[in-house]
């Protein structure tokens, strides 16, 4: 038996590329495409080795826009990448412990093609065509423990050959009792309404005065904006009446360990174990995004590995 642990976005990609033989192991909806808006980058990067995935997902070819991408800082939009900007902006968001690979994914991500497809919609399009399996394993109970090739469910062990993790290596690791100093930081999310901004035909502003509580900005409609906050602000009402003539603050939500940061940890140990991180809280890598995890699970899908059994198992 091959398992899916989690149910996310990247769990369900999984089991739509891996196949009908991959179990999912249900954990929790979405934390960040459950919302409407969702609140984290609502798109798929093209990518030619994504095109066959993307038009047999929808049944045709999807057309692609440009999503823009700019640097603010001082009241002004930067279009272009910018090795000081980016620096700057990295540290206010992280301090003292930025992922050493943040420059490098930032460098080839500010005029993005994106395909026309909104993730969170992806995402409730998938909960939908697996909601028997996800309601029959949900049924049985939550794991206790993750061991070697077996995981232990309502007291009792279900073995499995191989098993792909979605969910936030912290929590694998808790479930497998493997000590792990794993460094997070907190987000807050604020969905506003304002004609007071302007971003100038940018969908986002990554924003660097350090002034400002909150590090990123998309315009996620007609003058309807999400933005991202690396602190919390205790009275936004207040906050924003600073820098804006008129709003409305329509909903907001925090989430603890929504920032991965530091280096990215080795993970050989588990793939010797037969079990495979994909996703950016699985990995611990903040630049992992759904494109990306989708790819990886693509090249997963055409290698083949042998567990512990000694028998071939082809993802």
């Amino acid at each position: 038996m091959n398992v899916i642990f989690g149910s996310g976005i990247v769990a369900l990609l999984a089991k739509k590329i891996l196949g009908s033989s991959w179990k999912i192991i249900p954990f929790y909806r979405s934390r960040f495409f459950s919302f409407n808006p969702a609140i984290d980058d609502n798109f798929i990067i093209h990518d030619k080795q994504l095109e066959p995935f993307i038009t047999a997902l929808y049944g045709h070819p999807l057309p692609v826009y440009v999503y823009k991408r700019g640097w603010s800082i001082g009241g002004q939009i930067i279009k272009e990448y910018d090795t000081g900007l980016c620096k700057d902006w990295l540290t206010k968001l992280f301090g003292t412990d930025i992922p050493p690979q943040s420059e490098v994914y930032h460098a080839n991500r500010m005029n993005l093609f994106v395909y026309d497809l909104r993730v969170n919609e992806l995402y409730q399009t998938l909960v939908n065509e697996n909601i028997e399996e996800l309601k029959t394993e949900a049924a049985k109970g939550e794991i206790s423990q993750i061991g070697q090739h077996h995981f232990i469910r309502n007291g009792k062990r279900e073995d499995f050959d191989l098993a792909v993790s979605t969910i936030p290596l912290h929590a694998l690791c808790s479930l497998m009792k493997v000590e792990a100093k794993l460094p997070y930081k907190s987000l807050h999310y604020l969905h506003i309404e304002t004609e007071s901004l302007n971003f100038e035909g940018f969908n986002q502003l990554l924003v660097v005065d350090n002034i400002f509580s909150f590090y990123k900005a998309t315009n996620v409609a007609k003058n309807r904006f999400l933005i991202y906050c690396h602190e919390e602000i205790p009275n936004p009402g207040v906050y924003f009446m600073g820098f804006l003539s008129k709003f409305d603050i329509i909903d907001g939500t925090s989430l603890e360990n929504a920032l991965p940061t530091g280096q990215i940890p080795k993970l050989d140990n588990l793939d010797q174990a037969g079990i495979y991180c994909v996703g950016s809280y699985a990995q611990h890598d903040w630049c992992m995004d759904v494109g990306s995890c989708a790819l990886r699970l693509l090249k997963y899908a055409q290698r083949e590995f042998k567990p512990a059994t000694g028998t071939t198992v082809r993802f």
